[in-house]
Formats: structure tokens, sequence, C-alpha cells
């Protein structure tokens, strides 16, 4: 069985890497580099580049503070501008902000709460006459 790590190549482009094939990690300022006997890798240091790495697994940049893997975002709260990973969400659920830009992305898990209250039906004066 092979173990594999998802790194960045030198281009910045996504790539996953068997982990048997590293012969070397060394550490910089700016992240470990990975070494293979034909190439180098880096791990993402930046929310930017964590999201190239992992977009095409399901993850979404909702703000400036995260990135969200939206395969397991069941809810969105729009007042609070909130997803939730589970639904119904309590005030003990763990939850990431949405920035108002990024609302779009998110909206259509917004539920609409049921009314908690009833019309009253209107009485409608009569069109005719009775004599």
């Amino acid at each position: 069985m092979s173990n594999q790590i998802r790194l960045l190549d030198r281009d910045g482009n996504p790539c996953v890497v068997n982990v048997e094939d590293l012969i070397a990690i060394k550490p910089t300022s700016d992240g470990p580099e990975f070494y293979t006997k034909d190439s180098m890798y880096f791990y993402p240091t930046t929310l930017e580049e964590l999201l190239v790495l992992f977009k095409d697994l399901g993850f979404e940049r909702l703000d400036r503070t995260n990135v969200v893997n939206m395969n397991h975002v069941k809810a969105f709260d729009p007042k609070a501008r909130k997803v939730y990973f589970e639904q119904p969400w309590t005030s003990d659920s763990k939850f990431a902000t949405v920035s108002e830009a990024n609302v779009s992305k998110v909206q259509h898990l917004a539920k609409e709460e049921e009314a908690s209250y009833q019309t009253k039906s209107i009485l409608r004066p009569s069109l005719f006459w009775k004599k």
C-alpha cells in the first residue's frame, strides 16, 4: 500500500507524491521543501495555496479566515452568515463564517423557517348586493 501526500510543484500546481519516493525534507523559512530524485515540491503555507491544493476535492474559500470542505456543509444561517456541518445546528455546533461576497456559494443551503403564525381569512364584501 502506497502512502501519498498532496503537495505543490515548483510552479504551484497541485500534485500527489508517493511518500516512499521522498528522499529528503528540508525546512525553509517558507515552509518545508520535499525532494524526490527528480523534483522538488513544497507544502502550502497560505490559505491561497491550500485552496489550490484542495479545490478539486470540494474545498471553497468562504471568508478570509477559512477554506471549507463544502462536501460536509449541511446548512447556512443567512442572518449570522455561518455554515454548519450538521442540520439542525446547535450553539455547540462547529461552523465557519461566510463573507458577504461569498454568500452566493452557500445561499442554496439556507432553509426557510416554518411560519409560526397563521393568517386570518379576510372577509371581502360581496360584489353583488342583495335587495
